[in-house]
């Protein structure tokens, strides 16, 4: 169903409860929303561990969060009557919620097209269109139309804890800032480690702030890396939180890693950033575009791509889609980059 911009809607829900990728992708509908109604009022429900990456944003009216079985969220918003609810989930999960709620529009639904996704992973046939994103079929669930370069979008407008000045161990952060994302939940998606310590030595030893992000699982590893670039390296994987980690990448200047999550997040907080592609391709949607400027890294490899997420076994056993990209080609690269314009998506300024 297309919904009209001019029609009056008062109570939006929208849905996206994981990953984080996804569920940071899905901030760009929301400038989509607040263009077409302006009155509205959105409640945008996630994941609880996801709640705080929306606390500060200024184009929904509540954000809620919601654990695998809860039931006091379902009740809630069964209790209210919604114009409008988008599931950008569409999983058993939130189709069982969304049985429960009322919606004067109906609900429109995230085509995940899976058929398109198995052609292409077990037979090598490719229908997808070239432009295609996860960004735009977003839109077109909401019932909108897609109206150009879309970007995501986050806001985190307190000011750095002094826990994290300390860390820092200034007050500002004075020289240029470059974040590095080396890990993943899936282990053909990490970039090898080597190569990131290459990359953080180069900035390190050219003046510039390191820093590795990571979660409470990472911390280890974090070290390890931040022993091999440099003393002056920090980490803080596994120390702050997510909404913590935005306040972070807001003053960084360059952001280099893997296809995850935190590097959706970097772009979210206006960061010029470099991601890493290997078994994982354009046609599955999440390749960056629109504003702030970016750089994809990738080889081809008629393996490519090998699983719809990474996967934790590669069929060749080099994981050469990674190991490919050589160090220098991504130092390059993130030079080229941060002398690009300082072009920034438009709701930042």
């Amino acid at each position: 169903m297309q919904i009209q911009s001019g029609e009056t809607l008062k109570k939006i829900l929208v849905i996206r409860f994981t990953s984080m990728g996804d569920v940071i992708l899905a901030s760009s509908l929301l400038d989509v929303l607040k263009r077409s109604y302006p009155d509205a009022g959105v409640t945008f429900l996630t994941d609880s561990k996801y709640v705080e990456l929306f606390r500060d944003d200024p184009r929904i009216m509540s954000v809620q969060g919601s654990r695998k079985n809860e039931r006091d969220v379902t009740e809630t918003l069964a209790a209210e009557e919604w114009d409008l609810i988008i599931d950008l989930q569409n999983s058993g999960r939130s189709r069982k919620l969304t049985r429960k709620l009322a919606s004067r529009s109906g609900i429109h639904r995230f085509n995940k097209l899976h058929l398109k996704r198995f052609l292409l992973l077990f037979c090598r046939l490719n229908f997808y269109s070239g432009d295609d994103t996860v960004l735009k079929r977003y839109i077109s669930a909401s019932g909108q139309k897609d109206d150009g370069e879309i970007a995501p979008r986050l806001y985190f407008n307190s000011p750095l804890p002094p826990r994290l000045k300390e860390m820092l161990q200034s007050g500002n952060v004075e020289r240029p800032a470059i974040a590095l994302f080396p890990f993943s939940a899936w282990r053909n998606k990490e970039w090898p480690e080597e190569y990131f310590i290459d990359v953080g030595r180069y900035f390190l030893f050219k003046g510039w702030e390191v820093f590795i992000m990571g979660g409470p699982d990472e911390r280890e590893r974090a070290e390890a890396l931040r022993s091999g670039i440099g003393q002056k390296c920090i980490s803080f994987a596994g120390k702050v939180s997510l909404y913590e980690c935005g306040c972070i990448l807001n003053v960084c200047s360059l952001a280099i890693g893997n296809d995850t999550g935190l590097a959706h997040l970097a772009r979210a907080c206006g960061v010029k950033t470099g991601i890493i592609f290997g078994p994982t391709t354009r046609q599955f949607g999440f390749f960056p575009s629109g504003l702030p400027e970016y750089r994809v890294f990738q080889t081809s490899l008629c393996c490519r791509p090998c699983h719809a997420h990474g996967g934790n076994l590669c069929l060749r056993w080099d994981k050469a889609c990674m190991r490919r990209i050589g160090p220098d080609e991504v130092i390059n690269g993130l030079i080229e980059l941060s002398q690009t314009n300082n072009q920034m998506h438009p709701c930042y300024t």
